[in-house]
């Protein structure tokens, strides 16, 4: 696997050597981007040269949008960028969930029709890439960012080896002027500080995620022969295990961008300690909140265009946030929980919260009913992202609710209840000493102990290369 195999480790300590021994800063530059190609198309060379062309196509559009005078062709151009990102992403990630969808329909009027249904593989990392390419050509259209005209520069940002795979989701704005640093040897305090953030969210996936993951595995696998309490006990499971695997991989991008001199925004902030949905998505996956916001939220009229608009605005952003996760009617409904639920929410802040509702949110009993609303709503939705299909999800929540008992008992091992232990404290900490950092030595030779004897003991308790979730997505 590409982030936690010994083939990973190698082309990381390569590229690094390679930015510290290059003569100069333009072999340095080139030399990370050269690496990055080889990083993607190791996995696969067809697939590197079709996002290559996408690179190539997008930085010629920005160039178009900056240079025209005309707002019908600016907005021409920007359009096509955007059509063709997402026409190469809906090809390869829904045509064939869409093709079946209408063979569904076609049988339910009785047409006798059918279509082909393609099975193509999904190119790796495309949901990140093509959200990235879409808002440097936005950016440039909008006149927030000027186009650059250093095609290997734009090639970094896209093919940046960090984030290429699962995210962050990072802007062109932020990134673009930062890449200058490839030219110079990576300082020290970089070195130490990149590699601390990349073994804590190292072991946030082989010591937290992996162990939740077991438990999840289980019941989702069978929900027919766990009871209530085992099937909660999976979920919780499975909502430590998601948090703890992505947020895992996001701090080893992180960490591995600060490697190279890049600073990546934090894409995760205890989100779990959230009293309202919208506290959720300020929290949860920073990036992709923040996307949905810019790129779609508001521009579908957000909360300025009257309060018809804005419930709509609010519910289609959740609902295509869903979509993009996968060509699965469960994760549309995914994102219709939380489209509907931040909707609910917000039309009660608008029409019937008055002062003395107020008074009440603002206490601790308000705090702690809103946690709990919050909560609830995440983990039930959190079944239909993690569930196969709606009627294994459907099936999960009958039985999670309907107080049954089960043929099999969910084995939960001391080292798991310690963990969910640990994984709690972390919450309580959060929210009761928000930005405490880790501990961290004054000297560099402290610093890189303390590296170093925490990936050792992360490689000592890692069970397997298990996957990371969103490299699905």
């Amino acid at each position: 696997m590409l982030f936690i195999s010994d083939e990973f480790f190698v082309f990381l300590i390569l590229a690094l050597l390679a930015s510290v021994v290059a003569p100069t800063g333009a072999v340095r530059r080139y030399g990370v981007l050269l690496f990055c190609v080889w990083f993607y198309a190791s996995w696969s060379l067809p697939f590197m040269g079709l996002l290559a062309a996408n690179i190539v196509a997008d930085y010629f559009l920005a160039l178009a949008i900056h240079a025209s005078t005309s707002e019908r062709g600016r907005f021409g151009l920007v359009s096509a960028s955007v059509a063709m990102n997402l026409g190469m992403l809906g090809t390869f990630k829904y045509a064939g969930f869409l093709a079946q969808a209408a063979n569904d329909g076609f049988v339910l009027l009785g047409t006798g029709w059918s279509v082909p249904v393609p099975e193509l593989i999904l190119p790796l990392g495309i949901s990140f890439y093509v959200f990235q390419a879409i808002s440097y050509t936005v950016d440039v259209y909008r006149g927030l960012l000027a186009p650059t005209r250093d095609l290997p520069k734009l090639a970094t940002f896209i093919l940046f080896f960090p984030h290429l795979v699962s995210g962050p989701i990072v802007r062109a704005a932020e990134i673009l002027p930062q890449l200058d640093r490839l030219q110079r040897s990576p300082a020290l305090d970089d070195l130490l500080v990149g590699a601390k953030d990349f073994v804590l969210g190292f072991g946030r996936k082989v010591v937290f995620a992996d162990n939740f993951a077991v438990l999840a595995d289980a019941t989702f696998a069978a929900p027919g022969r766990f009871g209530s309490v085992d099937l909660g006990v999976g979920l919780v499971a499975y909502a430590f295990q998601i948090y703890f695997d992505f947020s895992g991989y996001s701090q080893m991008a992180v960490g591995l961008a600060r490697m190279f001199g890049i600073h990546f925004p934090d894409n995760f902030d205890s989100p779990y300690i959230s009293r309202s949905l919208q506290e959720f998505w300020r929290r949860w996956h920073i990036s992709l909140s923040r996307f949905l916001r810019d790129y779609l939220y508001i521009p579908l009229g957000g909360s300025r265009a009257g309060t018809a608009r804005t419930l709509f605005a609010l519910s289609a952003t959740m609902l295509i946030g869903g979509f993009w996760h996968g060509a699965n009617w469960t994760f549309v409904v995914w994102g219709a929980i939380h489209g509907v639920g931040q909707a609910v929410a917000w039309s009660y802040r608008r029409f019937w919260r008055g002062p003395v509702h107020a008074r009440f949110w603002d206490s601790r009993a308000g705090g702690a009913t809103g946690w709990v609303l919050t909560m609830a709503t995440v983990l039930v939705a959190w079944v239909f992202f993690r569930a196969p299909d709606l009627g294994s999800a459907q099936e999960y929540l009958v039985r999670l609710l309907g107080f049954t008992n089960g043929t099999q008992r969910l084995d939960v091992s001391g080292p798991q209840l310690a963990l969910a232990a640990a994984a709690v404290l972390v919450h309580v900490v959060a929210f009761a000493r928000p930005g405490l950092q880790v501990p961290w030595p004054r000297t560099a030779f402290g610093q890189g102990l303390m590296v170093g004897a925490g990936y050792l003991g992360c490689v000592a308790v890692k069970a397997a290369d298990a996957p990371f979730i969103y490299f699905n997505f």
